[in-house]
């Protein structure tokens, strides 16, 4: 044990601790690990949501009209051309994949669906961002393509079908992902089971939409040139996206 020093001495020793009355030492902040930030639990992510859920509400009424043409969708190829021929339907159902972006992106970043090793470890905000630049990107590919691979010799009616039939099918995957992923929540499932449900149940609908795609392609042109603009417009793209999350 160290001496009593003099009082004026004592603040000129470099540190001094102070011990509680009742000799219990206060508890110490311990910063949480970077990465483990809940969806749920950031500040950012929080107003994301908010502002998602606002866009849905003011979108619930087109939801609704909409609704029955895209069941349709799922089961009739040429429910499609019924969208792009009818303007209230055209409009309804590219302002509803507008809307439906950012929720997308919220639940594959929450349930960590597009994880590469490079933005793995980034706090859930930055790793949203992520997740949303590379959908964005993504997505101007499609575009871009789409435009690159337009044909003369084809309908433009049942190209512009065939191409936006993607956006449909996206606006039924992220309306059924967020119901699952409530799902989910109400039940408590692990991390671990949510991500293969919500993974198997892309997969199961974009499946049916490059089916659907494929047989507007068929319908109108051949067998052949179905399968030419499936690889070009789907396959290629998606394919680089699963990439970058092997890869990176």
């Amino acid at each position: 044990m160290s001496a009593i020093q003099p009082v004026d001495s004592a603040f000129t020793g470099g540190t001094m601790e102070l011990i509680p009355l009742s000799g219990d030492i206060p508890p110490q902040n311990v910063p949480a690990a970077e990465g483990e930030a809940s969806i749920h639990g950031s500040p950012v992510i929080s107003a994301v949501i908010m502002v998602s859920i606002l866009l849905c509400i003011a979108s619930a009424r087109t939801f609704v009209n909409m609704l029955p043409t895209l069941a349709g969708c799922f089961f009739r190829w040429k429910e499609s051309l019924n969208i792009e021929n009818s303007l209230m339907l055209n409009i309804g159902r590219n302002r509803l994949f507008l809307v439906l972006i950012i929720p997308f992106c919220l639940i594959v970043s929450g349930y960590r669906l597009y994880d590469p090793g490079a933005v793995s470890s980034l706090p859930q905000p930055f790793h949203f961002m992520a997740v949303t630049g590379a959908m964005l990107l993504y997505l101007a590919l499609k575009d871009i393509l789409s435009l690159a691979l337009r044909s003369s010799r084809m309908n433009e009616k049942a190209y512009k079908a065939a191409v936006h039939t993607f956006r449909t099918f996206f606006v039924v995957v992220t309306s059924a992902m967020l119901v699952t992923a409530g799902a989910l929540e109400i039940f408590s499932a692990s991390g671990s089971l949510a991500k293969h449900v919500l993974i198997y149940e892309t997969a199961l609908i974009y499946t049916v939409c490059m089916v659907r795609e494929a047989q507007i392609f068929k319908n109108t042109r051949s067998v052949f040139s179905a399968i030419l603009y499936l690889c070009a417009l789907e396959i290629l793209p998606t394919g680089i996206l699963v990439a970058t999350a092997i890869v990176l």
